[in-house]
């Protein structure tokens, strides 16, 4: 063994893991009263552990949403005339959506037109009889002048008041004028009418912001939402690349990147979307949003359920026999595990490692096993020589491949759950 593999290290979010999923595989791998208990080493198949324990963990469900969501305001001295849409219905950019009742604002705009042309004819005539003091002043006696100096002064000041109300009549014109020319809302992307909150019916894609009269949905741009809570919060962090794994298909799989994840606002839930959650129910976190980008184009849609973990390249055909560092022993500079031997026979067997892969904590096996071979889990009790349990019929006579597919009805079970 090189210098580089004398060394196994085991970073500690893999060792929460890789606990965890050990505690799992022993809870259904092992029957009260067996291996252990009853002096014997329970061993499992070397092809078993490679092929059925990895992306297992760190899985979350998640759910196809629009990455841009218009919420349209009601004016709230305004009437609806006209909704030329429904909830459910495709849009374009520009398409009508609904429109305002005029009337009344035609009502409006032609009481402040003539508002406003009062104001103009207040004002001429504030103008007019200031020149007209201005000449009666010049050929008036000294004992008048006092007194048309003061009229002059008022009807200037006079002029100032009006032309401010000139000025802020003009803007409210020029608004109704604006809002008239505005009665008639378009929509801004292309997308789908999520929600119409109009009180009569509920919208048919679950509750909707009440805030806003009209919601859509692009329809061009989808992202994922997921969720973490406090016990997984640090499994992920934004940058990071996902995998995306249909519901239907597992074998389908797409590309994704986390971009965000919402700590700001926490949801408080008993639901945990991760993979291996608790049987503990009755202990409430706070869980997070986070959110997964698309890359590689997946023909998903809107509001489809997917599971997504971290891509650690555990996709990825490697050649050989890989084992987790977890199954292996250091002694010294030579490393072994815990083998089923002849007679079925627990024995230390020494392997020689090669390639290591750190994403995944794997190690390749070069020598002293195979696939074929049954191995233990070190634990302290093991002992060489001791009698081997393998691949016996657990947990109420289950077989190997009963409790794979126990274990995958849990874990659909459990991301169902999750996601309500």
């Amino acid at each position: 063994m090189s210098k580089k593999k004398k060394r196994i290290f085991i970073g500690a979010g893999a060792a929460v893991i890789l606990a965890v999923l050990i505690a799992v595989w022993f809870f259904f791998l092992r029957k009260p009263g067996d291996a252990s208990e009853a002096g014997a080493a329970y061993t499992t198949s070397v092809a078993q552990l490679t092929g059925n324990l990895s992306g297992t963990v760190n899985r979350f469900a998640g759910i196809v949403e629009p990455q841009q969501t218009i919420k349209i305001q009601k004016a709230s001295d305004r009437k609806i005339k006209e909704v030329f849409v429904k909830e459910g219905d495709t849009v374009k950019k520009g398409t009508e959506l609904f429109s305002y009742d005029t009337d009344e604002t035609q009502m409006k705009l032609s009481e402040a037109e003539l508002e406003l042309e009062r104001i103009a004819n207040e004002i001429s005539t504030l103008y007019e009889q200031i020149e007209t003091l201005k000449k009666e002043k010049e050929q008036a006696p000294e004992s008048e002048v006092f007194s048309y100096t003061t009229q002059i002064l008022t009807a200037q000041n006079d002029v100032k008041r009006a032309e401010y109300n000139q000025k802020s009549k003009t803007v409210e014109v020029e608004q109704i004028r604006k809002s008239l020319e505005n009665a008639t809302i378009h929509s801004e992307i292309d997308g789908v009418v999520k929600s119409i909150n109009d009180g009569s019916n509920p919208n048919i894609y679950g509750s909707g912001d009440d805030s806003a009269y009209m919601t859509i949905l692009s329809n061009k741009e989808y992202r994922i939402k997921g969720t973490l809570n406090e016990q997984n919060i640090a499994s992920i962090t934004p940058g990071q690349p996902m995998l995306i794994h249909s519901r239907i298909d597992e074998t389908i799989v797409w590309n994704g990147t986390v971009t965000e994840i919402d700590i700001e606002n926490p949801v408080n839930s008993n639901n945990n979307s991760y993979m291996m959650s608790s049987n503990d129910t009755s202990t409430t976190s706070s869980s997070y949003n986070f959110y997964v980008e698309i890359t590689d184009g997946a023909p998903l849609m809107l509001g489809q359920h997917v599971f997504m973990e971290p891509d650690l390249g555990q996709t990825k055909v490697k050649e050989g026999l890989w084992l987790s560092a977890f199954y292996l022993v250091i002694d010294g500079n030579d490393a072994y595990v815990w083998a089923a031997g002849k007679n079925d026979r627990l024995e230390k067997r020494k392997i020689t490692t090669g390639e290591h892969d750190e994403a995944m904590d794997e190690y390749e096996i070069t020598s002293g096993l195979t696939a074929e071979d049954y191995i233990a889990f070190p634990e302290e009790h093991l002992k060489e020589g001791m009698p081997c349990t393998k691949n016996m019929p657990v947990n109420g006579g289950m077989t190997t491949d009963e409790i794979a597919a126990e274990q995958a009805r849990m874990i659909q079970e459990a991301l169902d759950n999750a996601m309500e």
